[in-house]
């Protein structure tokens, strides 16, 4: 095979970012699309964006940056690069600089002190100093739309095998809230012991004290609610084991309660008023359920547990963080990093909205209000392009305009450095917002559906179908019926089923569809040529495997395989 010009590829790297793995250019931000570029066996390029970003664009955009013209980079009929169903989804590094600078020092430094990810690290204290802003303080959304309000509350899972060190990280970043707690109880013990003294008429006179929290961990709904009613600024969830969250709520099936305990979760997220009916007891009105959520996971349960989940958004409201493997830690001090960082959560913790008597609103400056509009367009591009291909991964993007809005708040209050929140959130809080979200966040979200869910629904039957494509190299032409006809996993599609995959390989960039002929009752789809250029080696894979499989069914049924003497 020939080798195109690896230069290309290296100064698209200079450009861009990413990792060469010949002939890809992966993990590449290009115009401040996340995308990975192919280089063609003609010496030109083909572009992939990841977030929804039109492809010609981006494209043009490239090729003119490289100085290439478009005639010297062929591509597949469709005009989109086969995407590599087997590759693993890179996981990026933390970016300096974009994050507030209490959050950057306090992750970098814990980070290397305790040879743990430092993203996970930074985003556990994002959501702690999200959990510690109080409701009270909201974001008006648009300029002219006074119901559309936000207020920071956060769910984040930390992703990783056990050795990735999920509970140290959630620990460190959750250390001064916990204090700030730790104190509220003791506050609390003590009023009600004083209280509890009082006799009957006293306590008549004397309203029963209110149960200020900042934090719950293992609580059930019911001592949650109860929770929840003393406090309208709502409070952090902490669990090291989210499997046991998710576990509780699938333990009745589809039962009334679990359909309850899901709604709870869901609207928790939300914000806003709740009701509650508990027989015999009446009725019971929670003014605010907010609840912001941290807590980690390891990737096989986490993978069942999605797999039999009801596709409620439940799973799609949290920011997942896929943990890189933990390295040593260094005994050294951290300088003042750690103590700055515990003193904005509870500077946080005491903050006031904006106005007299902080009743205000927190809103975009004109610039910021324009970042935010071509970011909303942006998130509805993307999930457009990836609801062909994974439903799961579209939901999780149609929360991106929230996500934006909730981390400017974050972003804008952790900077304020003042107790009562400035009324306008600055351009460059939202740039530097978009830029997180975009540049780190839905990379570990794509690592997060792709590696550990599935790149695709029906990812095992895709991967069979794809494998069933590469082992037979005079292969042009598939229709469902071909599918049908594979191995053990193919053949367990209905006719639907397999029209389906098909079509999502299309999306994909491995196949195209032919126009149905008249006496065809389902599409035909072309297979790319670049296909067998890019997988070349995984094909011999694919026909290994299948050898072998033949060959082992012939032997244990007493058969001879025709290489057989």
């Amino acid at each position: 095979m020939k080798n195109p010009d690896n230069s290309i590829l290296e100064r698209a790297r200079d450009l861009w970012g990413g990792t060469i793995s010949h002939p890809w250019l992966k993990g590449a931000v290009i115009a401040g699309s996340p995308a990975d570029m192919f280089l063609t066996m003609g010496g030109g390029v083909s572009v992939q964006p990841m977030d929804g970003t039109p492809k010609r664009d981006l494209q043009t955009f490239v090729r003119m940056s490289l100085g290439l013209t478009n005639s010297s980079a062929p591509t597949a009929a469709n005009d989109n690069a086969p995407v590599d169903l087997w590759a693993e989804r890179e996981k990026p590094s933390l970016p300096r600089g974009v994050l507030p600078a209490v959050i950057d020092d306090f992750a970098f430094d814990m980070a290397e002190q305790m040879g743990a990810d430092v993203g996970g690290l930074a985003m556990a204290a994002i959501t702690v100093c999200a959990a510690a802003i109080p409701d009270a303080i909201t974001l008006q959304v648009k300029k002219h739309d006074t119901g559309w309000r936000e207020a920071a509350r956060l769910w984040t899972a930390v992703v990783g095998a056990p050795s990735t060190k999920k509970s140290p990280i959630i620990s460190t970043a959750a250390r001064p809230l916990r204090a700030v707690d730790d104190g509220l109880v003791r506050s609390y013990i003590d009023a009600l012991g004083q209280w509890g003294a009082l006799e009957k008429a006293q306590q008549r006179e004397k309203p029963k004290p209110r149960q200020a929290r900042a934090r719950i961990e293992d609580a059930t709904i019911e001592a949650t609610q109860e929770v929840l009613k003393d406090n309208p600024d709502g409070v952090l969830l902490i669990r090291d084991e989210l499997s046991a969250w998710f576990g509780s709520m699938e333990k009745y099936g589809s039962s009334k309660a679990s359909m309850a305990d899901r709604s709870f979760w869901l609207e928790s997220f939300n914000g806003g008023s709740y009701a509650i009916n508990r027989v015999g007891r009446g009725v019971c009105l929670i003014p605010n359920l907010s609840i912001s959520l941290l807590g980690g996971i390891q990737p096989e349960p986490m993978r069942r547990i999605a797999n039999d989940m009801h596709d409620d958004g439940l799973l799609q409201r949290f920011l997942p963080v896929v943990l890189s493997p933990a390295g040593v830690g260094h005994d050294r001090a951290v300088g003042p990093s750690v103590g700055t960082y515990g003193d904005t959560v509870r500077r946080l913790r005491r903050m006031s909205a904006p106005g007299l008597g902080g009743v205000g609103r927190l809103v975009y400056s004109e610039d910021a209000q324009a970042i935010r509009v071509e970011m909303e367009e942006r998130h509805h591009a993307m999930v457009r392009a990836w609801e062909e291909i994974n439903r799961k991964f579209a939901g999780h993007l149609g929360k991106y305009d929230s996500f934006f809005n909730r981390l400017c708040i974050v972003f804008h209050c952790i900077e304020a450095n003042s107790d009562v929140a400035p009324n306008e959130i600055s351009a460059d809080v939202a740039r530097r917002v978009a830029s997180f979200l975009h540049d780190f966040i839905f990379r570990h979200g794509l690592a997060f559906y792709s590696n550990i869910l599935g790149l695709t629904d029906d990812h095992d039957a895709l991967l069979a179908t794809a494998g069933y494509i590469l082992s037979r190299p005079t292969m042009k032409v598939i229709s469902a019926r071909d599918v049908r006809r594979g191995d053990r996993i193919m053949r367990t599609l209905d006719t639907r089923q397999a029209e389906a995959i098909l079509e999502r390989l299309d999306s994909l960039g491995w196949l195209t569809a032919k126009p149905r002929e008249r006496n065809e009752t389902s599409t035909h789809y072309q297979v790319s040529p670049l296909v067998r250029e890019l997988f070349e080696d995984r094909a011999e894979v694919e026909l290994e495997r299948r050898a072998r499989v033949r060959a082992t069914i012939a032997q244990s049924s007493g058969r001879r395989t025709s290489g057989d003497k």
